[in-house]
């Protein structure tokens, strides 16, 4: 949990730019919120540019769009502070103009969300929750976390 999703025409986003944007919102949101690596999931979309408008229009310009599904209970500062680093760092990693950038976040409960087979914890309850849960369960945390 949290999810984020990128979206941006084909061929926008190159191999190196998808694995720098994962690296850095990976890091940038448990920096801010203090969550566990193996939570953090991106995932990116190409959308065709004959399926993707804005203002109205089949988009002819550069756009980058980064929706991201977080658990509720987040501070509007942390909040902002993620969506601002997201927005420089995907600046920085493709020689995108921040104006050409969305970042949105959403809220959702933890109580409605389900992951490594149970609901997800509340923020801060992170460990309890994690030693609570199964052994295989375990082991895949521990090889996602793992840097």
């Amino acid at each position: 949990m949290p999810t984020y999703v990128v979206t941006a025409t084909p061929q926008r986003l190159t191999v190196e730019h998808k694995a720098s944007i994962a690296k850095d919102i990976t890091d940038i949101h448990c920096s801010v919120t203090g969550a566990p690596r193996y939570f953090v999931q991106i995932l990116f979309n190409d959308v065709p540019a004959e399926n993707y408008f804005l203002a109205g229009k089949r988009l002819e310009e550069d756009n980058i769009y980064v929706h991201a599904h977080i658990r509720e209970g987040r501070t509007t500062e942390s909040k902002q502070k993620i969506m601002s680093d997201i927005m420089n760092s995907v600046a920085s990693a493709t020689g995108a103009d921040r104006s050409s950038l969305q970042v949105y976040i959403t809220d959702i409960p933890a109580s409605q969300v389900a992951e490594f087979g149970s609901v997800v914890p509340e923020p801060g309850q992170e460990q309890a929750w994690e030693d609570a849960q199964s052994a295989e369960a375990k082991d895949r945390m521990a090889r996602l976390n793992a840097a």
